[in-house]
């Protein structure tokens, strides 16, 4: 019988894996918020002082996409159920946010946050 693969994570590992719940929960707390209002355009952020201009919502994400991806966010937007729209606008404007993955999340964040008016501890 094979023993089991022990892993001991270290500081920076879990310090990561902190990062992406924190960020989880506060997505989470977004979409429970009411939706009683509506976002104009892009938001402008600032993250770890490199300044982002984000689309949240589906004219702006479209507009910010490449040419050759367009269709295939279209084609994934026309054919959403409703519960799935936000996390689609998500995913997308993450296609057009430079850097690795969880500093484009960390700037999603900040971004949606900024247009509910919130704060912005998570990011």
């Amino acid at each position: 019988m094979a023993e089991p693969i022990s892993h001991n994570p270290d500081a920076e590992e879990e310090a990561v894996v902190r990062r992406i719940r924190d960020q989880n929960d506060a997505f989470a707390e977004l979409d429970r918020m009411p939706r009683t209002h509506t976002v104009q355009g892009p938001v402008s952020v600032v993250v770890h002082g490199e300044r982002f201009v984000v689309p949240l919502t589906v004219k702006d994400v479209r507009a910010a996409l490449a040419d050759e991806l367009r269709p295939v966010f279209d084609s994934e937007i026309d054919t959403a159920p409703p519960n799935m729209a936000g996390r689609l606008i998500r995913k997308w404007a993450l296609e057009v946010i430079p850097g690795d993955a969880i500093d484009r999340v960390d700037v999603l964040l900040r971004a949606e946050q900024r247009a509910y008016g919130l704060g912005t501890a998570a990011a």
